[in-house]
Order: structure tokens, then C-alpha cells, then sequence
């Protein structure tokens, strides 16, 4: 590995590891020890990922992408993923609704299994999508950006944005009610 890659993780780690945490911190619903461990987790995993290679182009899209798998692997071990991911979709085909077993999955057992199943579901179809409509995505319902931040950070046009978010939606509906090819 040379200098040159150590220096521009120094410089990533300067320039947005406060962001990086920030970000940790306002998805974990304000846990700052838990957020600082991820970071620096974030960068860890980029360092021993890197094997002598180049630098990747965009290294803060790279780092988030990173923050986001560890992310979801410390909800997968903390049992709260269900939360979160139930959260982060304001969707009404996501929500139980009033009334439904699903309502209160801690009274039932075999709803809360139908929940988990569903959002075990939603996470295998998140995984499925193309690289740059998962991004897109994760951008607009975890990062809760814009459609023109999202455009900006991506480097494409509000239609692509907007496209990409249409097809990511019905893509995760089809998913989660078993119309998946």
C-alpha cells in the first residue's frame, strides 16, 4: 500500500469522519459512543479492504456505502433492524395497520415472525437493486435527501433521481408481496 492511498484516507478521515459520525449517530436514534465505533469502523474496513489499490473516485460515496453495510449488519446483531427499516419506509404497504396482528407484534409471536419475515424480504430486495438505484434509494429514506441533494450527490439529472426512486419502490413492493421473479 503506498502513501499516496494512506493520504487520502487522512484526508477523508479529516474532512468527514465528524459527518460520517453525525450521520451514525442521527440513524442509531442517538447513541454518539455506538456512532463513533461505527466510524471508525467505516475507515478500518476501507483500509483493509484496499489490498494496493487506486483510491476510489468519490471516497465520501464510498465511505457511506461502507457506514451503511455496518449500518445494517449492527441492526441485524442488535435485533432493531425491524425498527429502523420499518421506520425509514413512510410507505403504507410497509406499515401494519391499526387493528392488524402486525399492530403490536410484541403481544403476538406469530406476527412479530411475519413482520421479520416481511422486513427480511424488503432487505433481500434492497440488496437486489442495481448499485446506482439502491444508492439513490438508501440516499432518499435513510439520508432523508432531497431529490435535487440526491441528484447533486450523484452526479445525474432530478428525472434520473426521480426514476430510479419509482422503479427502487415498486421493485421493494413487489418484493415484500411475493411478486418477485
Amino acid at each position: 500500500m503506498g502513501e499516496r492511498f494512506f493520504g487520502v484516507i487522512a484526508e477523508a478521515y479529516k474532512a468527514w469522519n465528524a459527518e460520517l459520525t453525525g450521520f451514525l449517530n442521527r440513524q442509531l436514534k442517538r447513541s454518539p459512543d455506538t456512532a463513533q465505533d461505527l466510524a471508525q469502523e467505516t475507515f478500518a474496513r476501507w483500509l483493509a479492504a484496499s489490498n494496493g489499490a487506486e483510491p476510489p473516485e468519490k471516497p465520501r460515496a464510498y465511505l457511506y456505502e461502507i457506514a451503511r453495510n455496518l449500518l445494517r449488519d449492527h441492526w441485524r446483531r442488535e435485533g432493531v433492524r425491524g425498527e429502523h427499516l420499518a421506520a425509514s419506509l413512510d410507505d403504507q404497504a410497509f406499515a401494519p395497520q391499526a387493528g392488524s396482528l402486525a399492530a403490536d407484534p410484541a403481544t403476538q409471536p406469530e406476527a412479530r415472525a411475519d413482520v421479520n419475515q416481511r422486513l427480511r424480504m424488503l432487505q433481500a430486495a434492497i440488496d437486489a437493486m442495481p448499485p446506482r438505484q439502491r444508492e439513490a434509494f438508501l440516499l432518499y429514506r435513510y439520508d432523508e435527501l432531497r431529490c435535487e441533494e440526491i441528484a447533486d450527490r450523484m452526479g445525474i439529472s432530478l428525472r434520473a433521481v426521480e426514476k430510479h426512486l419509482q422503479l427502487a419502490l415498486a421493485h421493494c413492493k413487489r418484493h415484500v408481496h411475493g411478486e418477485a421473479s
